[in-house]
């Protein structure tokens, strides 16, 4: 169910910045792998609607102790992923950074020392920017930690990024993007966001719950009680549990990102996601 809200007060980021511009995805660990190792369980950023590769750059964050993975890939949705570029960072119990070409089959790696460039409790900043000519370069901060050049010609043509974690790591992922939320909201009848709270109010409608969480930055969506009133707003910087039962009086509502696109509720799995993996936003 989609629902419009018109409200008088005008949804801006310009001053404060947005707190809903980065998505947050946890990734398994995804066991004994390396960037040469075939048919790993990359995780499709298409998949949460986030698109980097449409602008050759992908401005991040990581939380790991070593091994985070991230495809450079040719094929959307990483379904036949033949030519691709894989980018290990933290490899070699996180001593290096780790580049693999996958031309057809034919592999060509670059290794670059960096030690100790991840970290098991804080999250390191990364920028990643990759060319039409084959020129891929990692900022590390304010630091460029790999100018990588492809040896080979042609280069490969990026259409979709994935990511993951391995070699025991699990990895917790915040992906900047721009949102632009215009009023529109994934709902779902019979659905609860399972989420720390802003505030709870009482409003006569689901479009007065909604039109409150609207003028405000900090919230991700509402969870509205048609039997009692009950108005509860969600923060961001969560992970999103959505817990469905048949016949519940509780309407979700959550913000979609991208005038009618990421809409958040409506992407992610009833419950807690299998395998602890997960979409965060803040």
């Amino acid at each position: 169910m989609m629902i419009t809200v018109i409200f008088c007060a005008v949804f801006t980021t310009v001053s404060l910045g947005n707190l809903l511009d980065q998505v947050w995805i946890k990734t398994k660990n995804s066991g004994f792998v390396n960037a040469s190792t075939p048919n790993v369980d990359y995780i499709s950023l298409s998949f949460f609607q986030l698109y980097p590769a449409n602008n050759h750059y992908m401005k991040f964050s990581v939380k790991a102790c070593s091994n985070a993975f991230i495809l450079l890939s040719s094929d959307m949705y990483l379904l036949y992923s033949f030519f691709d570029y894989r980018i290990v960072i933290g490899a070699g119990d996180n001593s290096k950074i780790n580049v693999r070409r996958n031309y057809d089959l034919i592999i060509s790696s670059f290794n670059i020392s960096t030690p100790g460039i991840l970290n098991c409790t804080e999250h390191r900043s990364f920028e990643l920017n990759w060319a039409i000519s084959g020129r891929i370069t990692l900022m590390s901060g304010t630091k460029m930690v790999m100018n990588y050049m492809d040896p080979s010609s042609p280069s490969i043509s990026i259409k979709d990024v994935g990511i993951t974690t391995g070699l025991g790591s699990v990895g917790l992922w915040k992906v900047e993007h721009t949102s632009r939320f215009t009023g529109f909201y994934c709902g779902e009848s019979g659905a609860y966001g399972n989420m720390t709270l802003l505030s709870t109010l009482k409003k006569h409608s689901r479009i007065d719950c909604v039109s409150v969480c609207s003028v405000r930055d900090d919230c991700l969506g509402v969870n509205f009680n048609r039997k009692t009133e009950e108005c509860q707003m969600i923060a961001g910087g969560q992970q999103v549990i959505k817990i469905v039962v048949q016949k519940s009086p509780w309407y979700l509502y959550t913000k979609c990102l991208q005038d009618k696109t990421m809409c958040v509720s409506c992407i992610v799995w009833d419950s807690r996601p299998p395998d602890n993996t997960g979409i965060l936003i803040t």
